[in-house]
């Protein structure tokens, strides 16, 4: 959620119910956000506990094979993945899905697919701000934007089935586990990391096997694979503040860790380019960005013109509708600076960021350098695709891509204190964040919480995706619906052939046959009311080419 907040305070581990406001207190944009989060956490909780976390509402999502997987018909409806709803409004099919991911994913695509696979639903939410959904600004305001959006994506995605495809998914996995293991102190801990490698390696002996475990389905199985990175290597993030250089000699450092920023900030930490980490000596690729302004500072682009240089490299020269309201919500020369639109987010990109090269302030214009050997992401111009042109505040230490490698273990410095160290044994995926408070009262503090020593605690990235296998298709063509499919409780009722009188109804009918004087009480009648269970459909259809 990249907006303009102070501070994101919800935490389901405390336990609250609710938010209550005090009479003549300031109210902070904060404590509505938690409130609508308690109540969304409460209520996404419930339809997991009482249905399951993968489930669809009647016909909703239900599958419709063709010849070729790009038409295969993806019916309208409700399914729910974690309690998340996700809505389809009308018929459509895998190649024209509303948040339609380009590729369908690394296992294959639509046109060219494997020859067994599976059909899952990557399901997350996308901030929007009123750049990206302009009806949600009152143009009475003339063009002063207030709150934002979170809008639930949803995306049928293709996982190839074949072992060496899966199994890679767990040796990514199994590697991370054990750089975990090498840096675990207790032995409690050591015993939980050695426990999760034997689940991992029984899981990957029954996929080379071709068998699935006891009392596990392929649906289940393929679920566990898609999970396993949220269960078993989920990365975790300490902040912290560091000695920073003395007022008055930048060569003597300070006793005290503070946080030496002149304002209030919102740092943001998202990867960029997924993976796992690298060492000093052997980076990884997986990077990080880091914004002061939790990313919120963007730009909206009119027009982007590339000019190619004698020396390979290019300039990329952006035309902007605005340079911001200020200086500190602007643009400057050497800002890194990311290209996006509605493709490049709904595909999940990571291309390489540019630097700001010159500012022509009277026409709007940004020249950015694209370096020689680097791609840029050739943003749209279609305005309906929202192309914007979001700054991030790194500088230093920069990789290709203009991010800074993500290692794990140390203390890499952000600025004015503020420190951060990836804890060693995670799985990194592009999008995941986390959002650090720093705050000038109280000598200078962050609004981190500490662990029962009293050091900052390890915590969990923020923005992980939520999975569904949808349904599988084997060897002979078959394709095996793996989803759990409700009706409401009244069409249960309708439908039900076995329906019996209730008790008060049978006492009822029994009492009005009967003189009222010598009416005897009527013994109960078993209540009953069964529902119809839908099988799982396995349709016999032609591969689809």
């Amino acid at each position: 959620m990249k907006g303009d907040f102070a501070r994101v305070t919800f935490d389901p581990a405390r336990h609250y119910s609710q938010v209550m406001q005090q009479q003549g207190r300031v109210l902070l944009e904060a404590d509505w956000n938690e409130q609508a989060n308690i109540q969304l956490f409460l209520l996404r909780t419930m339809i997991a506990d009482l249905v399951g976390s993968c489930w669809a509402a009647g016909t909703g999502f239900a599958i419709a094979t063709q010849a070729r997987l790009a038409d295969w018909q993806l019916s309208p409806g409700h399914f729910y993945v974690d309690g998340i709803l996700c809505q389809n409004e009308t018929v459509c099919t895998l190649s024209t899905q509303p948040y339609a991911p380009a590729p369908a994913d690394d296992g294959g695509n639509w046109a060219n697919p494997p020859d067994t696979f599976a059909l899952w639903l990557d399901v997350w939410e996308r901030h929007l701000s009123a750049f990206e959904a302009p009806g949600i600004a009152d143009t009475a305001l003339d063009g002063v934007d207030t709150a934002t959006r979170a809008q639930t994506i949803w995306q049928v995605r293709l996982l190839d089935r074949d072992s060496k495809q899966l199994t890679g998914i767990l040796d990514a996995i199994t590697a991370v586990l054990k750089v975990r293991l090498q840096a675990a102190l207790s032995d409690a801990d050591k015993k939980v990391i050695n426990q999760q490698l034997a689940d991992i390696d029984q899981l990957r002996r029954h996929l080379v096997a071709g068998t699935a475990p006891a009392d596990n389905e392929p649906c289940t199985v393929l679920g566990q694979i898609l999970g396993a990175r949220a269960t078993y290597a989920w990365p975790r993030l300490r902040a912290q503040l560091g000695p920073t250089a003395s007022d008055n000699d930048p060569c003597v450092i300070a006793a005290d860790a503070r946080y030496r920023g002149c304002e209030n900030q919102l740092y943001r930490v998202e990867v960029h380019q997924g993976g796992a980490a690298g060492t000093d000596g052997s980076p990884s690729g997986t990077n990080f960005k880091w914004s002061r302004e939790n990313g919120s500072v963007i730009f909206p682009v009119l027009r982007a013109d590339s000019t190619a240089q004698s020396d390979g490299s290019a300039q990329l020269a952006v035309s902007l509708a605005s340079l911001g309201r200020d200086q500190r919500l602007g643009l400057a020369v050497n800002d890194w600076v990311e290209l996006i639109d509605d493709d490049y987010t709904l595909a999940q990109r990571a291309s390489p960021l540019l630097q700001v090269m010159a500012i022509d302030a009277a026409q709007r214009i940004v020249t950015l350098t694209v370096p020689k050997n680097v791609t840029a992401y050739t943003v749209s111009g279609n305005p309906a695709k929202h192309p914007l042109l979001r700054r991030w505040d790194q500088s230093q230490d920069n990789d290709v891509q203009g991010c800074v490698p993500l290692i794990e273990g140390e203390a890499i410095a952000l600025e004015d204190g503020v420190q951060i160290v990836f804890q060693p044994g995670g799985l990194y995926a592009t999008g995941d964040y986390w959002l650090i408070p720093a705050r000038v009262a109280g000598n200078g503090s962050l609004d981190w919480p500490l662990a029962s020593d009293g050091a900052p605690a390890a915590l969990p990235s923020r923005g992980m995706h939520h999975q569904a296998v949808l349904g599988t298709l084997d060897v002979q063509g078959a394709y095996d619906e793996c989803c759990c499919r409700l009706d409401s409780l009244c069409t249960l009722m309708k439908n039900s052939v076995d329906r019996r009188l209730t008790n008060t109804d049978a006492a009822l009918q029994s009492a009005a046959s009967l003189p009222v004087a010598t009416a005897p009480k009527a013994a109960p009648a078993p209540a009953k009311a069964t529902a119809k269970s839908q099988a799982r459909k396995v349709t016999k259809t032609t591969k689809p080419g």
